[in-house]
């Protein structure tokens, strides 16, 4: 959303309300508290109007982390703005329906609003004993919640007093798990991810990112904020994160321990939250050289460029997968990882990479090739595929991204079509007992995307991989429908508005609603997917009638009429015009009432359709026979002049026969 839309209110507005408590007031926008995808607001309590509250007004363009809120809002720690009350809203200053999300307000403020800004450095006796303690205790919470923040960054850090005096993390709430990580805080893997496909990640990639935090706390500044993210990322992956973040710059002693502990590259070796607490404590661990990969003998050429690395050599080939796959139909490349890279296991991953995936009937087998080699070189990346590149975690969110045009939705689908993340499985050390579930869901989607019908494709992926994104169809995506429940409402707005158009149930509607509503049935798709318009607006009609009859509302008029202006090619398959004519005088009296099901039973009645086949065959046995006989009186047409000539010869013969024996009995008679 723009910025301007949603944060420039107006005096004397209404606030709208959320749950049962909460009024969030549109007129009293609060930019010091807003987040890079979200604006925010004064919130009050009802119920407690003493208390100090903000609320988040969410970017529907990605979709915020609707699974983690209920979990966070069960969590006790002091050190992190948590979620108090959230819902879907009706947001007058863009004239749409936005998730809002309301916290505590932080008394402080906002530590720093941007990466570039400096600071007073904070000691290392301050940070230690003062600002890390209630930190690291709100991130055992979180891991043993199974819960990660994904948001730790200098510029997600507040004041929970108007003192100054205790910092607290900032929400993780409005966007995809790290969407609005800088690369700096990243750890190097999901850093290769673009921004929203990095995922859920693991406590360790909060560490990391509290390591890099803490740079900043005891610099009063980064180090690295004036470098491009690619530069960053580069020089993390050739020198290591803590020299790459700190750049030479010293700090004290202790805090080189600390640092190395949570900026270790490899995330086996990295310090966990039991590691932290007991250096808060003042057990002082073994130091931890940072981890160097294994290196080359000599370096492999590429795109003018030495690599000594398999790590360095993937990044480069997924950076330019076209040259890449030049080089992998050579000789050079398998040469340099057997003898100068001599790495058995990557060696292995390799030649399985090399041998995998020669899909028949599949475009893109180059591409494909690069991305399987790049993850044999470097099995801890993300997936990278042409300009694609998520983490297995991070593929539901990254193809929210691709559908809000931020990438490529078709090489989305090539990458799962391919089975990129399959691969990326098989290359990993172990399977761990989590991953099962999450492989077998990719297999079953795999065959949701080769399903061409409607309600299945990459859409249906979509809704399945992510249950709290809201339905993306241009009919109803103002209305942010997040259940199935709410979807007939949502027409019928839609409809009064756009009377005048056909209604149409297009692939995110039916995608949306397969995935949601299981008691629709099956027998829809392939009417949907019919080329006859009546089959399909019966398609149409099938579905809406089920959701009508499990959610309602029990009457949606406008919704019905522009159905109904569909279904004279349905009552046309009639073949009794007394029943077209009946059927098409009684449809205007059942759309008044706005009962879909009704609809459905008056043009698509199965004792009615029986009736019209057995009287239509029974037309049809009466005609055969009437079609007879006029052929043989057709047939008979041109042979009856010569018939009649013959009929007529015989019948003067026989007349002048019986003339002359007339004429001879009478001459005997007057004879005698």
């Amino acid at each position: 959303m723009a910025e301007t839309a949603v944060e420039n209110g107006g005096g004397g507005k209404q606030p709208v309300h959320l749950g049962e408590h909460f009024d969030i007031y549109v007129d009293r926008p609060l930019s010091d508290l807003r987040s890079p995808n979200a604006a925010a607001y004064l919130a009050i309590d009802r119920d407690r109007p003493t208390g100090s509250f903000f609320a988040l007004i969410c970017d529907p363009a990605l979709p915020p982390r609707t699974e983690a809120i209920t979990a966070l809002q069960g969590l006790r720690g002091e050190a992190a703005l948590l979620p108090q009350e959230w819902g879907v809203v009706s947001w007058p200053l863009t004239e749409r329906r936005h998730l809002a999300i309301i916290l505590d307000r932080p008394s402080g403020g906002r530590l720093v609003s941007s990466m570039s800004d400096a600071i007073e450095p904070v000691s290392e006796d301050e940070l230690i004993h003062e600002i890390l303690p209630p930190l690291a205790a709100s991130l055992r919470e979180f891991s043993s919640s199974g819960l990660t923040h994904r948001s730790i960054r200098p510029t997600n850090l507040f004041y929970r007093d108007a003192a100054r005096r205790m910092l607290v993390f900032g929400e993780c709430a409005s966007a995809p798990p790290a969407a609005l990580q800088p690369t700096a805080c990243e750890p190097i893997e999901s850093a290769m991810a673009m921004s929203a496909g990095r995922g859920n990640g693991t406590p360790s990639d909060d560490l990391y990112a509290l390591g890099a935090t803490i740079i900043f706390l005891l610099l009063g500044r980064f180090p690295a904020a004036s470098l491009p993210d690619q530069q960053v990322l580069s020089d993390k992956i050739a020198r290591g994160s803590y020299y790459a973040l700190l750049r030479n710059e010293r700090v004290g002693s202790a805090s080189v321990e600390l640092l190395r502990g949570l900026l270790t590259d490899d995330p086996r070796e990295r310090w966990s939250i039991q590691d932290l607490e007991m250096w808060l404590e003042g057990r002082r661990l073994s130091p931890k050289q940072p981890a160097t990969a294994k290196r080359a003998t000599r370096p492999f050429e590429f795109g003018g460029q030495g690599y000594f690395t398999a790590r360095s050599l993937a990044f480069g080939f997924a950076r330019d997968p076209v040259a890449a796959m030049k080089v992998l139909k050579g000789q050079d490349f398998e040469i340099w990882m057997q003898r100068s890279l001599n790495d058995e296991a990557r060696s292995k991953m390799l030649a399985a990479a090399l041998s995998d995936g020669r899909d028949v009937g599949l475009s893109g087998h180059d591409e494909r090739l690069v991305a399987r080699v790049c993850t044999a070189l470097d099995p801890l990346a993300p997936i990278r595929y042409k300009a694609f590149a998520a983490m297995v975690d991070g593929f539901p969110t990254a193809l929210v991204a691709a559908f809000r045009g931020q990438t490529s939705v078709q090489t989305v689908a090539e990458a799962l079509a391919g089975r990129l993340p399959q691969f990326w499985f098989s290359t990993q050390p172990e399977l761990k007992p989590e991953n099962v579930p999450v492989l077998k869901s990719f297999e079953r989607l795999r065959m949701h995307l080769e399903d061409r019908r409607p309600g299945f494709g990459i859409e249906r992926i979509l809704y399945e991989m992510n249950p709290g994104l809201h339905c993306l169809s241009p009919v109803v995506e103002a209305d942010y429908i997040v259940e199935p429940g709410e979807m007939l409402k949502a027409l019928e707005r839609a409809s009064e508005r756009r009377g005048g158009d056909d209604f149409v149930v297009d692939r995110h509607l039916a995608a949306f609603l397969a995935a949601r509503f299981r008691l629709g049935g099956n027998d829809w798709h392939d009417a949907l997917a019919s080329h006859e318009p009546g089959q399909r607006v019966l398609g149409a009609l099938y579905l809406l009638t089920r959701v009508q009859s499990t959610y309602g509302p029990a009457s949606t008029p406008a919704l019905a009429q522009r159905i109904a202006r569909q279904l004279p090619a349905v009552i046309d398959r009639f073949q009794n015009r007394a029943r077209r004519k009946r059927l098409s005088e009684e449809l205007p009296k059942l759309v008044a009432k706005g009962n879909l099901g009704n609809l459905l039973s008056l043009v698509d009645n199965a004792a009615e359709r029986q009736r019209d086949s057995f009287g239509f065959a029974q037309a049809q046995r009466e005609y055969a026979v009437i079609d007879r006989e006029l052929t043989v009186l057709r047939i008979q047409t041109p042979k009856r002049p010569e018939r009649a000539a013959e009929l007529g010869a015989r019948y003067a013969a026989t007349a002048a026969t019986l003339l002359g024996w007339l004429t001879a009995l009478a001459v005997v008679a007057i004879s005698g």
